[in-house]
């Protein structure tokens, strides 16, 4: 009797620690974002929330692709402000660069139309997320300087530098509130100041917050007045934001002919190709007209790439 009430007390608390050690975990994996159901990522749900498109895209990508591309594309996802799995996104990639052009290839037997609508199909995919990035790191970019005045006042107001970021968090609209948001959840998780800010800046990969961060950084092991330094960071961006739409202004017209002489070739061969097939043929079924092709593309990759060097000044 006495071994039975000993076990019995024993179990009951391993059991109590147990249920207590799955709170904790679960209540870190929200704070940190880890769960797809978090109220700081609200797009992203667990499969028993979702309808059943949704479960489908993502039952597809996660057995198509391994999860640690997942992972690399959700990421990449993430930074360009695209709510949707790495998952989800695979079997959308796929749908687009192999199941159109396959239908195409039943609908039509244009076995050189499918194969150009697969390429369009993958390059568009890609070019979601690459404008995509593009348009939020551009949006922070923005923020960023009327954050470093919110901070600045803040610091002068007396607050400290977490209060001062939680300012920015509460003040600011996104993206650079939710990064700012996620840098204070992890401070709040025990992570220093220091490592939440370098990994805020490697998540945004922008040079004026790198810039930031390394002043921040440096300061907290020097010393020195933050607010001051802030203030002069923001009005160095400032002035480079001044100064890049200028730029902007000046190469607009290199970039638009650019882009216009680049896409010319493409799509009046994509229209023969729907129009009149036959045409075209022998530029894939020949050696000569394959040289031909490769020649072409490598001379609109250089072409591109030339006007971008030319029209691409960096501050």
């Amino acid at each position: 009797m006495v071994f039975l009430s000993v076990s019995l007390f024993v179990w009951g608390l391993l059991g109590d620690a147990g249920e207590a050690a799955r709170r904790v975990a679960h209540r870190l994996k929200v704070y940190t974002g880890r769960l797809a159901h978090s109220p700081w990522n609200p797009a992203l749900k667990e499969e028993e929330g979702l309808p059943p498109w949704q479960r489908f895209l993502r039952r597809v990508g996660s057995a198509l692709a391994p999860r640690s591309a997942a992972q690399r594309l959700e990421a990449e996802l993430a930074r360009a402000g695209i709510p949707m799995r790495g998952e989800e996104f695979i079997t959308v990639q796929l749908g687009v660069t192999a199941g159109l052009p396959l239908l195409m290839l039943a609908a039509t037997h244009n076995l050189a139309g499918a194969v150009v609508l697969g390429i369009f199909g993958y390059t568009l995919t890609r070019m979601v997320i690459i404008r995509g990035k593009a348009g939020r790191a551009r949006k922070f970019n923005d923020q960023l300087v009327d954050s470093l005045a919110i901070m600045a006042n803040s610091l002068r107001a007396g607050f400290s530098f977490f209060q001062a970021m939680d300012t920015v968090r509460r003040e600011m609209p996104d993206p650079i509130a939710g990064e700012f948001s996620r840098a204070l959840r992890e401070i709040n998780l025990g992570r220093s100041v220091d490592e939440a800010l370098e990994g805020m800046a490697r998540r945004v990969e922008s040079p004026d917050l790198d810039l930031v961060v390394t002043a921040v950084l440096i300061q907290r092991q020097v010393g020195g007045n933050l607010a001051e330094i802030l203030d002069i960071i923001s009005e160095t961006i400032r002035e480079r934001i001044r100064i890049k739409g200028q730029i902007r202004t000046l190469t607009a017209q290199g970039r638009i002919s650019g882009l216009v002489v680049g896409l010319l070739p493409v799509f009046f061969g994509a229209l023969l190709l729907v129009i009149s097939p036959d045409y075209l043929k022998v530029l894939f079924t020949e050696k000569a007209g394959l040289l031909m092709l490769a020649g072409a593309a490598v001379s609109e990759l250089v072409g591109f790439l030339l006007i971008r060097q030319i029209t691409n000044i960096e501050i």
